[in-house]
C-alpha cells in the first residue's frame, strides 16, 4: 500500500493506520480493497470527500497501477443493491462489468487517476461497454449426428424441460458426440442468466480481457478421478466446483460408471436444490448449481452387453456390481434414461440420409417454443421449468386423467418403478405434452415418457 501511494505522488502518513471494515462479524479478504483503502486516506488530507454515490475497486501495483481483480461483477452487482450508481475499478474489468445497465462503470489506469478525478481536476468517463450477441459453436450440429433419430427426439425432450439424461450405450454408439452438442440447442441464456454465468467465473477468477463476459451455456466434463471438492466446490477458501462452473449449463460426466460412489452420491443435494452449501470455520458459502446434468455410461464394465458384433465378457458378478453402481440413488435422480446402440454403417455412409438429419437450429426451435410455454406458465412462481416441480407443483401443474392415473399405477406395480421415478416420470410427460402443445397430458405423453425410465422397456431401436 505505502509504495503504491508514495510512488503516485501523495503522501503516505507517518503515524499508524488503523483501517476499520464493518460489518466486524463478516470475514474479509481480497485484493479489491487497496483502491478504497487508498482513496480513503488520501482525499481527507487533500480536503476532499468521497461522493457516497461512488465506490471503489482494485488492486494496487508497487507503482500505483491498478490490478485486475478476481470477482468484479458480483462486487458490482452487490453494491448495486446497496444504492451505489458509479463505481471506479481497473481498466482490466471494465468490460466484464459495463454488462450491468443501470451502474456507470469508469474504469482507471492508477491511483493518480482516481485521485484526479475525486478532486475534480480531471474526469473519468464511463465505459459503455461492447454489445452482446449470442453464438453457438458453428463447428458441433446435431446434422453431423448420423441416426439416432430417437436419441434426438429424447435429447430435445430433455433441453425443453431441463431433465437430466443418462446415455447408456456400448463404446462407438455416439454418447459423447451426442452430448457435446447439447448446447447448440438449449435457448439463448437471458440477460440475468448471463449475468450470473459472468458472475460465477468472476469469482473464479476465469474471466479473461479476450473473454470479459460469458454469453453462451457452459459445457463442463469433469475426469471421472474427480475429487468431490473438484467437483461440488470446497478448499480452506471455498471456491467453485465443476457443478457451478456449469450453472445454467450442461454438466457432462462421461463413464459414469468410473466416478467415486461416494462423488456420486455427494451430488444428490445439488442436484435436488440446485445449490452447493459449503461450511468453513462457522459460516456457509453457496453457489449456484442449475445444472442439466448429462451422464454417460457402458451397460456393463466390457461394454459390450448390447453389442451383438462383440461378445461381453463379464462374469454375472461384474455385471451385478456394475448394475448396482448405475442403478443407485443418484441415477434415480436423472429423469431420462436412453438405452443407445451402433448405427448400422450402410447410415453412417449414406449421404442422403445426412442431408436429412435434424439440425440444431431445428432443434432449438422446438425446444425455444416449449421453454416459453414453461416460462408464461411459471410466471411468478418459484419454479423455471417442468424439471424444476417439487411434488406440490407436480400436483398443481401435472394432473392426471383417469387413463393416466391407470397406465401409471400398473406401470408401479409391473415394472418395479420408485414413487421418485413415477414423479420424474410425470414431469418428463409434462415437457412431452408441451412439445405437442397441448395443455393437458395425455395417455400417449406419459407412455413416451415412461419409456425414458424403463432400462428395458424403453429400447431404441437401431437406424
Amino acid at each position: 500500500m505505502k509504495p503504491a501511494v508514495l510512488n503516485s505522488g501523495f503522501d503516505f502518513p507517518d503515524e499508524r493506520v488503523t483501517v476499520n471494515l464493518v460489518p466486524a462479524g463478516k470475514p474479509k479478504e481480497g485484493t479489491h480493497f487497496d483502491l478504497p483503502i487508498a482513496v480513503g486516506m488520501i482525499t481527507p488530507e487533500l480536503g476532499f470527500s468521497i461522493p457516497e454515490d461512488t465506490a471503489f475497486l482494485g488492486e494496487l501495483s508497487l507503482d500505483g497501477k491498478l490490478n485486475r481483480i478476481k470477482g468484479a461483477l458480483p462486487l458490482v452487482m452487490c453494491l448495486r443493491k446497496q444504492g451505489i450508481k458509479k463505481v471506479i475499478l481497473p481498466i482490466g474489468n471494465a468490460e466484464e462489468t459495463a454488462i450491468l445497465k443501470d451502474v456507470d462503470i469508469m474504469p482507471a489506469e492508477d491511483l493518480d487517476q482516481v485521485i484526479r478525478h475525486v478532486a475534480g481536476s480531471s474526469r473519468l468517463t464511463v465505459y459503455k461497454g461492447k454489445k452482446i450477441s449470442v453464438s453457438y459453436d458453428g463447428d458441433l450440429d446435431f446434422s453431423q449426428v448420423a441416426g439416432q433419430e430417437t436419441v434426438k427426439r429424447a435429447v430435445v425432450i430433455g433441453v425443453a424441460g431441463n431433465h437430466g439424461l443418462l446415455l447408456m450405450g456400448g463404446p462407438g454408439c455416439g454418447k459423447t458426440m451426442i452430448a457435446r452438442r447439447i448446447p447448440t440447442i438449449m435457448p439463448e441464456p437471458t440477460y440475468d442468466e448471463m449475468l450470473e454465468i459472468t458472475g460465477v467465473y468472476s469469482v473464479s477468477g476465469m474471466l479473461s480481457e479476450a473473454r470479459p463476459f460469458i454469453d453462451t451455456r457452459p459445457f463442463r466434463s469433469p475426469h471421472h478421478t474427480i475429487s468431490s471438492s473438484g467437483l461440488l466446490g470446497g478448499g480452506v477458501r471455498p471456491r467453485q466446483g465443476e457443478i457451478s462452473l456449469a450453472h445454467r449449463g450442461v454438466l457432462f460426466l462421461d463413464e459414469m460408471g468410473e466416478f467415486d460412489g461416494g462423488v456420486l452420491d455427494a451430488m444428490r443435494q445439488p442436484m435436488e436444490e440446485g445449490l452447493v452449501r459449503i461450511t468453513r470455520n462457522n459460516r456457509e458459502v453457496t453457489f449456484p448449481a442449475q445444472v442439466m446434468v448429462v451422464a454417460a455410461a457402458n451397460p456393463c464394465k466390457c461394454g459390450h452387453l448390447w453389442d451383438d458384433r462383440k461378445i461381453c465378457t463379464c462374469s454375472r458378478k461384474q455385471l451385478d456390481d456394475y448394475a448396482r453402481k448405475l442403478n443407485g440413488p443418484f441415477s434415480d435422480r436423472i429423469d431420462m434414461h436412453i438405452k443407445m446402440f451402433p448405427v448400422d454403417k450402410d447410415v453412417v455412409a449414406g449421404d442422403i440420409y445426412r442431408r436429412n438429419s435434424i439440425s440444431s437450429a431445428e432443434m432449438r426451435r422446438q425446444v425455444t417454443d416449449a421453454v416459453n410455454i414453461q416460462r408464461e406458465r411459471y410466471t411468478d412462481t418459484k419454479y423455471r421449468s417442468n424439471g424444476d416441480l417439487d411434488e406440490k407443483g407436480i400436483e398443481i401443474y401435472c394432473r392426471l386423467d383417469k387413463n393416466c392415473s391407470k397406465l401409471l399405477s400398473l406401470a408401479y406395480d409391473r415394472l418395479g418403478l420408485s414413487m421418485r421415478a413415477c414423479s420424474r416420470s410425470i414431469k418428463v410427460a409434462r415437457t412431452i405434452a408441451d412439445l405437442a402443445g397441448e395443455t393437458k397430458i395425455r395417455e400417449e405423453h406419459l407412455t413416451e415418457a415412461l419409456m425414458y425410465r424403463v432400462p428395458d422397456g424403453g429400447q431404441q431401436s437401431r437406424q
